[in-house]
């Protein structure tokens, strides 16, 4: 029996997952946020040396503390380095792995809806095989309003799997600054799109973050204070980009403009290889350099800039990535569809019940639009029982508690045949031209295909 999930109520460790579905599933936009009670035996390791401390403390006197007991240290180090929690992320992508299509379907469309950045490549943490849950990002529908040199205002709203967009890709070579939190100063600083070190919870320690590639989109409004006057979308690789070679190249490959931070690297750094290749390379780079004091960006190369970190904030570093970056996106190129052509990934709609209920689909699709009928004439063409007929059974129906008090019994009679015979009428034609098909592929699939194909 799962707990209500109440301000009040306290949530172990075993209820964490539970609690973090229920509250997505209502559209808790701080279901990353659980409070945690830690129920481990902490207080007994413990005791002694809290009881030998406070047997220190003269009640009746005044001791004097000084710099000393100030950093000495009470407990056990080894029990005090004990993470107490699991990481917010390691939860979520925990109920992730252990759910099947549709409930992952579920998951990600109340996380797009909570504004929170979405799992792109996803690696297995028993294989290490990339995944990219295409299937999970169909119900997500975007709208964006475009503003042309002219001042006209153009509005878009499409399936987010069908959106040609521009794509940036941001990766860390070494250990840096958030990049995380730089990414959401860009995106919108009132709320954390990509979680980061700074939010409730974080930990040090993740076990299926690592090598993780998220994804959130930028959807301008048409106003003049835009970031960007397209849709963007935004890559983050989690994780050392240095040791996840295939999620790193699949970013760079599909990104309009990388953007790496970096540290200091040394002669025989990896890290200085990759980048050497990206300054090579014929996509745009931003190389925001860590221990770089350099109050503005510089030129580089044609395409490239380098920005230091040092000592600036995160606004104005913000603020100038904006620029940069919009000056630096063209024509839009990225579609998410395009990532099942890569090669190095697997595709969760190759799973061969996805792939009979979507082909099965396109039949049904196929026959209502060869037709090239307006949608009031398709549901005369191909659902006759709910057009004129059903309107008319309907009328007649009313009518039948409208009868006349002279005439009751002899009306109703004479409404009630009518109404058989609009039925009668309705079951002629009730195995048209889709209901047919669409009646016998549902008796023909099984189990999940069933399910995908209504879907």
């Amino acid at each position: 029996m799962i707990p209500s999930i109440k301000k009040h109520n306290e949530i172990t460790e075993k209820d964490i997952a539970h609690a973090f579905l229920q509250k997505l599933l209502m559209l808790d936009h701080r279901a990353r946020y659980i409070p945690v009670t830690v129920t481990v035996d902490s207080t007994v390791d413990n005791h002694s040396a809290t009881t030998e401390v406070a047997d220190k403390i003269d009640t009746d006197n005044v001791v004097c503390v000084n710099c000393d007991d100030l950093f000495s240290s009470t407990v056990d180090t080894s029990q005090s380095m004990k993470q107490s929690h699991v990481h917010p992320m390691d939860v979520q992508m925990s109920v992730f792995h252990c759910s099947d299509s549709f409930l992952r379907q579920n998951m990600i469309t109340k996380l797009s809806h909570c504004q929170y950045a979405l799992p792109l490549l996803v690696p297995d943490p028993f294989t290490k095989d990339i995944e990219c849950p295409l299937w999970t990002f169909r119900d997500i529908r975007k709208a964006w309003k475009v503003k042309d040199k002219s001042g006209a205002i153009t509005s878009k709203n499409m399936p987010i799997c069908q959106a040609k967009t521009h794509m940036v890709s941001f990766s860390r070579l070494g250990a840096v600054t958030s990049k995380s939190l730089l990414m959401n100063t860009i995106i919108n600083d009132r709320h954390s799109t990509f979680f980061h070190r700074n939010c409730p919870g974080a930990t040090k320690s993740h076990c299926l973050v690592d090598g993780m590639a998220e994804i959130a989109w930028y959807c301008p409004s048409g106003k003049d204070n835009d970031a960007f006057s397209d849709c963007v979308a935004f890559c983050n690789l989690h994780g050392d980009a240095v040791s996840h070679e295939k999620q790193r190249e699949i970013l760079i490959n599909n990104a309009s403009v990388n953007v790496v931070l970096v540290p200091t690297l040394g002669k025989d750094d990896k890290g200085r290889e990759i980048l050497s290749d990206l300054l090579k390379g014929p996509k745009p780079l931003i190389c925001l350099l860590a221990d770089d004091a350099s109050p503005v960006a510089a030129w580089i190369g044609p395409g490239k800039y380098k920005m230091g970190l040092k000592d600036r904030s995160q606004s104005d570093v913000a603020a100038e990535l904006k620029i940069m970056l919009g000056n630096l996106l063209s024509t839009p190129s990225f579609q998410l569809e395009s990532m099942a052509s890569v090669s190095e990934i697997r595709i969760d709609e190759d799973d061969p019940n996805c792939q009979r209920g979507y082909s099965a689909a396109l039949q049904i699709l196929d026959l209502l639009q060869t037709k090239k009928l307006s949608k009031t004439d398709i549901k005369d063409t191909f659902l006759p029982c709910q057009g004129k007929l059903w309107h008319e059974w309907c009328r007649i129906k009313k009518d039948l508690y409208r009868l006349r008090r002279d005439k009751m019994e002899q009306e109703k009679c004479e409404k009630e045949k009518e109404m058989e015979q609009k039925r009668s009428e309705q079951r002629d034609k009730s195995s048209g031209e889709l209901m047919k098909p669409f009646i016998e592929t549902l008796e023909s699939l099984k189990g999940d295909g069933k399910r995908f194909f209504l879907k």
